[in-house]
């Protein structure tokens, strides 16, 4: 009789964990269109322009084409194009009691000489940022942001326009320059934006994310206490 009363409440912890599971998914889908329509809005490509990709690609380039092709920086250009925002999304995170924005993007990066057309290498990738409750000198909650960045296992890169024995030749090298670059430059960028519009977000979002925390705060304390 103990067994199958202790099954009983283990069953309702369950039932209970998933109808509060369910009702902090459908909340978070409303957040995120918010989330996603805000950044639609935000002017990112003039500060991503400044980011250098063209001092490191020159050395490849200059071996596998000749110096003189890469001679001066005017016969040489790299270009970032078409950067596009996908829907973001909240999930756990496993190392604090909070919760995580991702935000997928894609964009080109185009590489032009004189009279050769563009060399193009299409890229994705993730970004992230840590959003976590702490509470004010009155004692109420308020939103915090923690750290941002690149997330690097989502950096993918295809490469265009690369016939052989040039693609064999050099594209990986340049495909491992660039991935190293989004990683490191293109997040130090993108990061003081999204801070920045984090920080300044419309107040009935911020409440909103404030109660998803504490209702996911809530349901992680369910889940450590729920019988064994």
């Amino acid at each position: 009789m103990l067994k199958v009363s202790s099954l009983f409440i283990l069953l309702c912890g369950l039932l209970a964990s998933s109808s509060s599971q369910e009702v902090l998914s459908r909340v978070s889908s409303q957040i995120t269109d918010a989330l996603t329509q805000g950044l639609l809005g935000m002017n990112f490509p003039p500060a991503l322009q400044t980011i250098d990709f063209q001092g490191p690609l020159k050395n490849i380039f200059s071996l596998a084409l000749g110096q003189q092709l890469t001679n001066g920086d005017a016969n040489f250009e790299v270009q970032m194009k078409d950067l596009r925002l996908f829907e973001v999304f909240l999930e756990n995170s496993p190392d604090f009691k909070g919760v995580e924005l991702r935000m997928p993007l894609a964009f080109s990066i185009q590489i032009k000489f004189p009279a050769l057309n563009p060399y193009i290498f299409h890229v994705r990738t993730d970004m992230k940022v840590q959003l976590y409750l702490e509470k004010d000198v009155n004692n109420r909650y308020q939103l915090t942001f923690g750290h941002c960045r690149i997330v690097p296992e989502t950096v993918w890169i295809q490469s265009r326009n690369f016939i052989t024995p040039m693609k064999t030749f050099i594209v990986g090298n340049i495909e491992r320059v660039l991935r190293n670059l989004i990683i490191q430059n293109f997040g130090a960028k993108m990061c003081p934006f999204i801070n920045s519009w984090l920080y300044n977000l419309n107040p009935q979002v911020t409440n909103q994310l404030i109660s998803l925390l504490l209702q996911q705060s809530r349901y992680q304390a369910t889940v450590e206490v729920s019988p064994k």
